[in-house]
């Protein structure tokens, strides 16, 4: 079935609300409130507004964009704990690494991957490893570029670390001349990590393996896992939310990706809905390692609410609440 795009405007969608019974502001103009939800976007207020559709009555225009509010500073605060995470997750990766190997490139050799792999080639580019005659001082690691750059070249370190044994793959852009990746004057592990998305990150770790070492394995076990697939899938989650979070996406009443849960997580799943942002929430403080702090269900509500609901009156606290936790 063909798509159909119907332009709806901001003055009849708010019209065709309070026709439906939407309260209107008690304190704002409508000239007030249509230039918020213009700045918030239409198309992104409609999934805001979704979640009263089914009793309007009860509930009025401020309540919606409080809503909206409410959501944005918990994608702020739910990117800040990600990124605290993936800080944890990259030094224990830069030491698990180097207790395994003396090779600052061991993430260059093909056979150090339990199949074919293939760098992207943003992750080499980012570093701007590109040689330059006279040195330009334009990189944002400047520490990088004067200490390493100016110093080293890759042409030694592939004698000493790489010799005649096959690289891997690195996506070159069709627009870009593939023999470019011979110029590259590839970083150390450790400074490539430092670098990496979050997406390339996971998933070097998830197909690492050097000599009989498993990465993926090893770095589980730090985070308290003994089942690599299972930490991959904590993983992944980690992943989606950091995404929706980054791209300013809407965490409020959306769905998240499934997770195949364990011991306290799995008990916790017969009161909350495992697709839901309570879930979510939970997995984080397990990859932090403090899902200790939640010996039950409600422990892990009070938590959210003090921290995530100020400033919400009590009948939206309550609203939020039926949509962070169940179907």
């Amino acid at each position: 079935m063909k798509y159909h795009y119907k332009k709806l405007g901001i003055t009849s969608y708010l019209h065709s609300l309070y026709e439906d019974g939407l309260n209107h502001s008690a304190d704002q103009s409508e000239a007030s409130i249509e230039q918020t939800i213009l700045n918030i976007g239409i198309f992104r207020f409609k999934g805001y507004a979704k979640a009263f559709l089914k009793n309007l009555t009860s509930y009025s225009i401020d309540d919606i964009i409080a809503i909206h509010d409410f959501d944005r500073q918990l994608s702020s605060n739910m990117f800040f704990i990600t990124s605290s995470i993936e800080i944890k997750m990259k030094a224990y990766l830069i030491e698990i690494v180097y207790s395994v190997t003396d090779n600052p490139f061991c993430y260059l050799l093909a056979k150090n991957y339990k199949e074919a792999f293939t760098l992207p080639f943003e992750s080499i580019q980012d570093w701007e490893v590109f040689p330059t005659n006279p040195p330009k001082k334009s990189e944002v690691y400047f520490h990088y570029r004067d200490y390493y750059l100016n110093t080293y070249d890759f042409e030694s370190n592939q004698i000493a670390y790489i010799q005649s044994a096959p690289m891997v793959s690195i996506n070159v852009p069709k627009n870009k001349d593939p023999e470019i990746i011979r110029e590259f004057n590839y970083p150390p592990f450790h400074y490539f990590v430092e670098n990496s998305t979050l997406g390339t990150l996971i998933n070097i770790i998830s197909k690492l393996q050097i000599d009989s070492n498993d990465i993926l394995k090893l770095l589980g076990k730090r985070f308290g896992f003994y089942t690599p697939r299972l930490f991959l899938n904590y993983l992944l989650r980690l992943k989606e939310l950091r995404n929706r979070c980054a791209h300013n996406g809407r965490i409020f009443n959306r769905n998240f990706r499934g997770l195949r849960a364990y011991d306290k997580h799995r008990e916790f799943r017969k009161t909350i809905y495992e697709h839901k942002i309570l879930d979510v929430y939970y997995t984080l403080h397990v990859l932090l390692g403090n899902e200790d702090d939640f010996n039950t269900v409600d422990d892990l509500i009070s938590r959210f609410v003090s921290v995530y609901m100020v400033g919400l009156d009590n009948k939206l606290k309550d609203f939020v609440l039926g949509f962070v936790r169940t179907r």
